[in-house]
């Protein structure tokens, strides 16, 4: 399935992004390892080995995207799987988020997923009309499916629960169209994500660094979360197996049910209040 094909993956320089190419890699795929650090997406391009190449890319600049998808289609071929794994994070009360932190990660999270899906989306429908195999991944997370027990970050949270309504959307728009979309969705994982404002752009205040102890605290937290390898490997299993909803741990149960109960339950009492047509 992946064998010989070209993917595409942003964020792609560490974390979930670096494990997902890595996994690609050991099924022959062709990986583009697009980052907004250049000089990190090489050095993982690098290690990743012959079969995979880095390019820089802002995900929040479109001219940047459609830079990325040319240049890729141009040096290493029709492409077949794009994964919108880009992404970035803060934690705190939505009283507590600074405005203009709330705009940048709306404009990473979800309006550059949204752009990346427009600039790949011709690409992906013309290798699925050659009759090649054409997906779209979107990494959603826990957040996307409720409200986790550990911790605060409403910012992040509202930012997936809207990647997920991106996600439902493309599956429709492409349901015909012999494109195949996913979203991952992890739980906690061993990942940099908790140092995103060391990537900052400049149009958002810059890059800043954590307090040391603070570094400290909140990457010891981190370790305690999913390898990512095993991550990737359930996201391309998922994909193989044509899943949608692509869950990669286990514990997301006990909030998902949450929500999904109390939907249930506001459907059960609406039936109550309003007869059926």
């Amino acid at each position: 399935m992946f064998k010989d094909k070209v993917a595409v993956v942003t964020g792609g320089a560490s974390g979930i992004g670096r494990a997902i190419g890595e996994a690609l890699v050991r099924r022959s795929a062709k990986v583009a390892v697009a980052d907004i650090s250049g000089a990190q997406a090489e050095a993982t391009a690098r290690a990743l080995g012959d079969n995979a190449r880095g390019y820089r890319c802002d995900i929040t600049k479109r001219d940047e995207l459609a830079g990325l998808a040319e240049a890729v289609s141009r040096q290493l071929g029709p492409i077949s799987y794009v994964f919108a794994n880009a992404g970035v994070c803060i934690s705190g009360s939505l009283a507590a988020t600074d405005p203009s932190e709330f705009d940048w990660l709306l404009d990473v999270n979800v309006r550059g997923t949204f752009a990346t899906i427009q600039v790949f989306a011709p690409f992906l429908e013309a290798t699925a009309a050659a009759g090649g195999p054409a997906h779209l991944t979107l990494t959603g997370s826990e957040h996307s499916l409720g409200l986790p027990t550990v911790g605060a970050a409403g910012a992040y949270t509202a930012t997936k629960h809207a990647i997920m309504a991106l996600a439902d959307a493309a599956r429709r728009d492409w349901r015909d169209a012999g494109v195949g979309v996913s979203i991952l969705c992890p739980g906690m994982v061993d990942t940099n994500l908790y140092n995103s404002r060391a990537h900052r752009q400049d149009d958002y205040g810059g890059a800043s660094a954590l307090p040391p102890e603070q570094f400290e605290k909140a990457k010891a937290f981190m370790a305690q979360g999913q390898d990512p390898g095993l991550t990737a490997s359930l996201c391309l299993e998922g994909i193989e197996r044509g899943e949608f909803l692509i869950i990669a741990d286990p514990s997301i149960r006990r909030f998902a049910e949450v929500r999904a109960g109390e939907v249930a339950q506001a459907l059960d009492i609406v039936d109550t209040r309003i007869a059926p047509a």
